[in-house]
């Protein structure tokens, strides 16, 4: 268990900044050098197992395993490799400010949001990158890998392509560490009769209801239902019933016309500013400004109308 785990958290607007790709491959005693880099690194293990400290931590690179080697941090071999080994690596650069590192308990906290808001999903742009982790489908990531090598030796717009099949692979390995814990967590909910409440929720996210009424509907304490929200899921049930509102109100914004009033009403909010303030404390910006950037119908449909 890695004790020290955390995310690089990577707004991808823009395709990774390809550098250089390889493959390891030894059957003599192998010690990863030590050095400090202006570039990441991700390596995937095949064969065999690497021993790298970083940052006080020490990782073990298996058959099966992700290792990221953080930009300017120093790693080292902690010993010689005893038996074949064989792994691939990739240098890729990224701008820093659309980068951040965050804790495993911040990443989690992010995640049970992403999860529990499918259209978040869709809109956002954001990729986690763990330190360590064992994907649970990492052919994947190696089908990516071997086509990356392809086009890195290719003679026309390599380092375009490069790039993009780059951020793909990233992108594999963020969403299958996002479906890892989706599915513990879809298992805590099963054993604690949640699932119920969260449909129901869903269900009826058009109509004005309270943290009593949902309470007292399913024949639990308010207080107690709010904890057990707060402890299985990450945030209480008054949160969780912004969550839901705000993620109806975003699927309203993002593929109709209806006015800002018809969507507080459709949410079953009555007072208008009231949704609005609370829009933009969940989202960082205004309904208006949410419907400017994600509004998807398209030319043709509006050309009908």
């Amino acid at each position: 268990m890695i004790m020290n785990q955390n995310y690089l958290m990577v707004q991808a607007t823009q395709p990774v900044q390809f550098s250089s790709a390889g493959r390891v491959e030894t059957t003599k005693p192998f010690l990863h050098p030590t050095r400090t880099l202006d570039s990441y690194v991700l390596l995937i293990g095949m064969k065999g197992a690497l021993s790298i400290t970083q940052e006080n931590q020490t990782y073990h690179l298996l058959p099966g395993s992700t290792l990221l080697l953080k930009k300017g941090m120093e790693h080292r071999g902690l010993n010689h490799s005893t038996e074949p080994l064989s792994y691939y690596w990739f240098h890729f650069y990224l701008d820093d400010q659309l980068t951040n590192y965050v804790s495993n308990k911040q990443v989690l906290d992010q995640m049970r949001t992403t999860i529990q808001e499918p259209s978040s999903q869709t809109f956002s742009s954001t990729i986690y990158i763990p330190t360590y982790s064992e994907p649970h489908k990492i052919e994947r990531l190696t089908i990516l890998f071997n086509q990356l090598l392809d086009i890195s030796k290719g003679v026309s717009n390599t380092y375009l392509a490069a790039s993009y099949i780059m951020t793909s692979l990233l992108i594999e390995l963020s969403n299958q560490t996002i479906e890892v814990f989706s599915q513990k967590q879809q298992e805590q909910l099963a054993d604690h009769n949640l699932t119920p409440i969260i449909e129901w929720m869903h269900v009826h996210a058009g109509q004005s209801y309270s943290v009593a009424e949902i309470a007292q509907k399913f024949n639990y304490n308010a207080n107690y239902l709010s904890r057990q929200f707060k402890s299985k899921i990450g945030m209480s049930l008054q949160s969780y019933l912004s969550l839901v509102k705000m993620t109806k109100a975003k699927d309203l914004l993002s593929r109709t016309r209806y006015s800002i009033r018809s969507i507080s009403h459709a949410i079953g909010i009555e007072d208008e500013k009231y949704f609005m303030r609370l829009f933009k404390k969940n989202e960082g910006m205004t309904p208006s400004e949410f419907r400017k950037a994600y509004y998807r119908v398209n030319l043709t449909d509006l050309e009908k109308e």
